[in-house]
């Protein structure tokens, strides 16, 4: 009987520490995003985006998953400031909206470009952890 009570406990206690969504993961998934495109980290990148991501930079091109992360890996696309600022996160259940101001340095095939942006995410809470299933920037 002793083991059966302390199955029962190890079960409980095992449902109430699993993670739920929450605005402290969100704000990590985040920053690591921001790390993984400043540092071209493919792995990272792999866990931290949806299968069906849709990745819309400001000049009006779209990347899938795959791409996004082909594109950093060849070089297409370099990333070397990204300084996002006054972020606004509305968690309604499993999905976050995140809207934020970023200034981003960037090269891309050989020219330096900077930018001000106002930037969508949007993440969804999947197998414990937060991944980014769209993006959109506009310039300002």
């Amino acid at each position: 009987m002793r083991y059966l009570y302390t199955i029962l406990f190890l079960l409980v206690g095992n449902c109430l520490c699993a993670q739920s969504p929450d605005a402290k993961a969100l704000d990590k998934a985040i920053k690591n995003f921001d790390k993984a495109l400043l540092t071209r980290d493919s792995s990272a990148l792999k866990n931290l985006l949806n299968e069906k991501l849709v990745y819309g930079h400001s000049n009006l091109w779209m990347e899938t998953k795959k791409e996004l992360i082909a594109d950093l890996y060849n070089g297409k696309i370099k990333y070397k400031k990204i300084a996002p600022e006054n972020a606004k996160i509305n968690i309604e259940g499993t999905t976050a909206a995140v809207r934020n101001i970023s200034f981003i340095d960037a090269e891309m095939e050989g020219k330096v470009l900077s930018f001000k942006l106002t930037v969508l995410q949007v993440w969804v809470w999947t197998s414990n952890r937060w991944e980014l299933f769209a993006r959109q920037s506009v310039k300002m």
